[in-house]
């Protein structure tokens, strides 16, 4: 009778501790941004503007018990390879005292947001050396980038099912050609993979949205308004 009684207590004691974890975990969130430049929030100086992504954050913190927010894995320089790497190598990163590696983050992500290729982009317009590119030379430089897209889509897919956000780019610069066929190319990738695409340049469509009007890079109205389109964009996605 005593064994039974010491079993019993264990277990109202376990399936109490259980019961806690459930109510205490519900509204975490952990929120994971992948990307470039425009995820890490640049500004149309070089500097760092109160991007997307922190906009995010705090939108989740107010929502939610805690928020786990992890934008380490978004550089200025970062490519479609750079970030493949970072998935292959596990890379891992220190938020508050705690070791974090990519894949399980992926894996326990209630939110990826990413923004990728412009400094691809970048890089194979400098290539070229050139005012203007060939509309042959523009599709074989998209196809290319987004061969490479595909590929690190597919390795976060190893990781992650959820539907990613993609952000796509502003076409008011001299990269105008290429990023609006990359956006495209985006759009239709996005729906095969199940993800949600992000048309800055269709919701950014008013100078007040730029500090200059060839930026590639939104000011804090920009990015308040990318932000705005993800939060509703993830809110109707989780009240289905």
């Amino acid at each position: 009778m005593k064994k039974l009684k010491k079993m019993m207590l264990l277990l109202a004691i376990s399936l109490s501790v259980y019961i806690i974890f459930l109510i205490t975990n519900q509204n975490k969130i952990t929120y994971l941004a992948l990307g470039d430049s425009l995820t890490y929030g640049q500004d149309n100086y070089g500097g760092k503007a109160y991007g997307y992504t922190l906009f995010l954050n705090d939108y989740f913190n107010s929502h939610h018990q805690k928020t786990l927010f992890i934008d380490q894995y978004a550089k200025k320089n970062h490519n479609i390879r750079g970030i493949q790497n970072d998935i292959l190598s596990d890379k891992t990163v220190i938020v508050d005292n705690h070791k974090y590696n990519l894949k399980r983050l992926l894996q326990e992500a209630n939110i990826i947001t990413m923004s990728i290729g412009l400094n691809d982009i970048i890089y194979e317009y400098s290539l070229n050396n050139k005012y203007a590119l060939s509309a042959y030379e523009e599709d074989r430089i998209i196809k290319s980038i987004t061969e490479e897209y595909k590929k690190l889509l597919d390795e976060i897919s190893i990781y992650n099912s959820k539907p990613i956000f993609i952000v796509g780019y502003s076409t008011r610069n001299k990269y105008a050609s290429l990023l609006e066929k990359l956006n495209n190319s985006y759009k239709i990738i996005s729906k095969n993979y199940n993800n949600i695409f992000i048309d800055v340049d269709k919701i950014l469509n008013s100078d007040i949205y730029f500090d200059e009007i060839n930026s590639i890079f939104p000011n804090y109205k920009g990015y308040e308004k990318i932000a705005n389109t993800i939060i509703d964009k993830y809110e109707n996605l989780n009240n289905r």
